[in-house]
């Protein structure tokens, strides 16, 4: 896990080299701030303040921004809402905010917001779901790469060979899109896996527990699930124990929270992709910090520059390697 510390500065390399390319560095679209001692407020717009992902952002930033006793870091909560968060976008942009940090709800919606603030010399920095609009910088997990890495374990799981599921995101999600698109390219170089069927879980365990177990119903064989979220993999873990399958089946999720990677030690799923999401915060946190204090016009940006986290494929084999203190 230490070589995620060290891709801190080559991520910070590759946004130096983003930005000489995407805008001009030298232009100032606000005054600038000194980062280590003029008050500074940031503002913190997740889709929705109770999910585990967005939790454990919030943690991050919190945790790297505890060093800088003049930095405000104030959370909203979108309500999962994309009508709410336009709202908030419009209020942080008339109370100027240095920075805003957001969870976008739907790419399209939120374009407009993001580029008010852009040009009110706010910059914007998403996190895993971009907007339809060039802003300062969009820090994400690995989507395609992921559902791709997915399809290459279960495929190798269960030899080459057999029927899978999947339980997908709720419809039109850019990232569910990616993850699918991931892993049925990766899964057509196997020709004789069969995918039966895939249907949303909306992102939710109940949800995914009553897919898994329509599925179950009508499919005496299924040798492999893919699951968008860890969340939904719990929900397709807990169904096939009720009935007694879990053993016939290799159960994948995405993301790599907590309870996903007690669920893999336990043995009731196969594996996930772990993204270390207290550091995917705290990279929004400096990010907006280095914005800050260097004065960069994002409003110029033709291009958004992009940060992909690290992705490790936790198994059995391999989920001990992440410790509790970043287990999210």
């Amino acid at each position: 896990m230490k070589r995620l510390r060290y891709l801190i500065p080559l991520m910070f390399f590759v946004i130096g080299v983003l930005f000489s390319v995407c805008g001009d560095a030298s232009a100032v679209g606000r005054p600038v701030k000194e980062a280590y001692s003029e008050p500074i407020k940031i503002a913190y717009l997740p889709y929705q303040i109770g999910d585990t992902v967005g939790a454990a952002w919030g943690v991050g930033m919190d945790r790297e921004l505890s060093a800088f006793p003049n930095v405000t870091l104030q959370k909203f909560d979108g309500q999962a809402s994309a009508e709410t968060q336009v709202r908030i976008m419009s209020e942080l942009i008339n109370q100027k905010y240095d920075a805003i940090i957001l969870q976008a709800g739907d790419s399209a919606a939120l374009a407009h917001s993001t580029r008010e603030a852009e040009e009110a010399g706010i910059p914007v920095i998403t996190l895993n779901l971009g907007v339809d609009t060039s802003h300062a910088g969009h820090i994400a997990m690995v989507d395609y790469e992921a559902g791709a890495l997915v399809a290459s374990e279960i495929a190798k799981a269960i030899k080459g060979e057999g029927n899978v599921v999947i339980i997908q995101a709720t419809p039109g999600n850019t990232r569910g899109e990616l993850l699918e698109s991931g892993f049925r390219d990766e899964m057509s170089k196997h020709p004789n896996v069969n995918i039966l069927e895939s249907q949303t879980g909306e992102w939710m365990t109940e949800k995914a527990n009553v897919v898994m177990t329509d599925f179950l119903t009508k499919y005496p064989k299924i040798n492999g699930v893919f699951c968008h979220n860890d969340a939904m993999a719990a929900g397709a873990s807990q169904a096939a124990a009720a009935v007694g399958r879990l053993e016939e089946m290799v159960i994948w999720g995405a993301d790599g929270e907590a309870k996903a990677l007690e669920y893999i030690e336990e043995g009731r799923l196969a594996g996930t992709i772990y993204t270390n999401c207290y550091d995917q915060g705290a990279t929004a946190a400096r990010l907006a910090l280095y914005l800050i204090g260097g004065g960069v016009d994002t409003s110029a940006y033709t291009t958004t520059p992009i940060i992909k986290m690290s992705p490790i494929i936790a198994t059995p084999d391999t989920v001990m390697n992440i410790g509790p203190s970043i287990r999210w």
